[in-house]
């Protein structure tokens, strides 16, 4: 791969938070589900493991469309891209909110998630693009913080929305929340090509082909799978311990989201002073424990105390992860962090599919008992691969 250089700063404060509005709107239409899973199965007359289903399916397709939104973006533009797929996500969500029945809902929920995953790797890839590796965990907590609004609002109003209005409200939202960030977004300058950009496919192969690339991606897919995917479950998880409605479950799992966005205020600060090493344990030990919280104690005490802990972990562990990914293969940038989004949520999907069956039964304790027991390997080889690429790249 030919080299490519970090570029300088030169990424304005507002489209800065352009770029936190579009990964605030994808989080939104991401989390709606989670706190309206039993109050859908109910409206539609099916079980909750087929509801699950249409959050299993919006996360595969959120996640296989990563690459190809990565491919498109090298070729026609990322900026060009990111409005094209916020608009049609915009469009198809809207529909959705009409959906009669839990296949049509599923249906155009996967089209909806295909288009919004081009939302958060199109953000990496223009903080990457324009901001200095020593210097970028900063701007990519600045986008988590939008990430965790986006969650934080999702789980507190769609859980109420559900339960007081209709759950269908929530879906229509995020939708128009796409259209009109397709339209605000059209002052953003569009990155400037990269050499590969013309055999993006080519320039991918060989970016996964190095082994460095390969583990960020391994990574990447084990913690959707532990994270992302198991986190679908404890709004249910939750609910049904203390025997309350879908708001107060979704009110408890909003915990997460407002935690999300205070560690990310924390890593800024701690990301000058502590190599990335270190923030991927903090990450780590936070993950295990949060689970940990929910395998004794599910009710609203130990609900908030597990989304509070969970929320380091996100912004600890996955702020680390994904700086990583926008650093590891600088020559096919976009596509390689598309790619990593992808197995985040592929993971997401994965972990999503595996536990609906002990959710269904009410098994939570097993089911956040094992989640918990992986974080660890996930965070020794993580820590300890991240110590070793550093003593031959630059960075910390």
């Amino acid at each position: 791969m030919s080299a490519v250089h970090d570029p300088q700063p030169d990424l304005a404060r507002g489209q800065l938070r352009g770029l936190q509005g579009v990964n605030l709107a994808s989080s939104l239409d991401r989390s709606t589900i989670a706190p309206m899973l039993l109050v859908i199965a109910a409206d539609l007359r099916v079980s909750v493991a087929e509801v699950t289903v249409v959050a299993s399916v919006y996360y595969l397709t959120y996640g296989l469309m990563q690459p190809v939104w990565g491919i498109v973006s090298a070729r026609v533009g990322t900026v060009r891209t990111l409005r094209l797929t916020l608009a049609g996500a915009g469009i198809v969500g809207l529909v959705s909110a009409l959906a009669p029945d839990v296949v049509t809902l599923t249906v155009l929920r996967s089209i909806a998630g295909g288009l919004f995953a081009a939302a958060i790797p199109s953000t990496l890839t223009y903080v990457g693009a324009t901001v200095p590796v020593e210097r970028r965990q900063q701007p990519l907590a600045d986008l988590m913080a939008g990430v965790a609004v986006g969650m934080a609002a999702a789980t507190l109003a769609a859980g109420w929305a559900a339960e007081l209005i209709s759950w269908r409200w929530a879906f229509a939202g995020t939708a128009a929340a796409g259209v009109v960030l397709a339209l605000l977004l059209r002052t953003l300058p569009e990155l400037p090509r990269v050499p590969g950009a013309a055999h993006p496919v080519r320039a991918l192969l060989s970016a996964v082909r190095e082994p460095w690339t390969a583990l960020v991606l391994v990574l990447g897919f084990v913690e959707g799978a532990a994270l992302t995917g198991v986190l679908t479950f404890i709004a249910p998880g939750v609910e049904e311990s203390i025997a309350g409605g879908a708001g107060l479950a979704g009110t408890v799992v909003a915990a997460y989201g407002l935690s999300v966005l205070l560690f990310t205020r924390v890593v800024r600060l701690l990301s000058r002073r502590l190599t990335t090493p270190t923030l991927l344990v903090i990450g780590g030990v936070a993950g295990a424990a949060g689970f940990g919280v929910l395998v004794l104690q599910r009710g609203l005490v130990g609900g908030v105390a597990a989304c509070f802990l969970l929320g380091a972990a996100w912004a600890f562990m996955h702020s680390t992860l994904q700086t990583w990914a926008t650093s590891v293969a600088p020559a096919a940038r976009a596509q390689v962090v598309s790619l990593f989004a992808a197995c985040l949520f592929l993971g997401g999907a994965t972990g999503a599919a595996l536990s609906a069956g002990p959710a269904e039964d009410g098994r939570y304790a097993l089911l956040f008992g094992t989640t918990a027991f992986v974080f660890v390997p996930l965070t020794l080889v993580a820590a300890l691969a991240r110590r070793r690429y550093l003593r031959t790249r630059p960075g910390r």
